[in-house]
């Protein structure tokens, strides 16, 4: 079996958001090969992009993973499906959004896939909560992401909120 890999992966959601939020994380739990490790903290959110609709649930969770980043994307694909996302509209109101943050320090321009995720650095919603469960996480071509933190161009997080008590029975190992 290929060596496990940390990946981070961005969960965010507003519809239905904790619902669908808890849901993805008990899926993420069933992918083969993959064991979920960290999360961090729950952060309530600004809608990026598009500005006219609900305020976003987010979060970041690490895994650590023997599969390639193509295959763990294939999955976390297949959860966003199983919860019925639907990409009407771009940057628009969704049930779950599963972003491939970090796939150890792969490097990748697909048309599926861009590893490191582009937005990485210059979203706080992604980035705040990586560096929660991995202060010392580094982008394989800008270096450390603390260094990052103070740069960041979209700040949409208003305010980490408590993990819903739902969330809180299903902690990882």
């Amino acid at each position: 079996m290929p060596p496990e890999i940390p990946a981070y992966i961005s969960i965010g959601s507003n519809i239905e958001p904790i619902r669908n939020i808890i849901c993805s994380l008990e899926l993420l739990q069933t992918i083969p090969k993959t064991t979920l490790t960290h999360r961090s903290s729950w952060y309530r959110t600004r809608p990026w992009g598009i500005e006219n609709q609900a305020e976003f649930l987010n979060l970041v969770v690490e895994v650590e993973t023997a599969l390639d980043p193509e295959t763990l994307l294939e999955h976390t694909q297949a959860i966003e499906q199983r919860l019925d996302r639907r990409r009407t509209l771009r940057n628009g109101p969704r049930t779950i959004d599963l972003d491939l943050l970090l796939h150890g320090d792969r490097v990748l321009s697909l048309p599926q896939l861009e590893l490191p995720h582009p937005g990485l650095h210059l979203r706080d919603f992604m980035l705040i909560p990586l560096l929660e469960i991995a202060p010392e996480a580094h982008h394989p071509t800008l270096g450390p992401l603390q260094a990052l933190r103070d740069a960041v161009s979209y700040r949409q997080i208003i305010e980490r909120i408590p993990q819903p008590e739902t969330e809180r029975l299903a902690e990882p190992a």
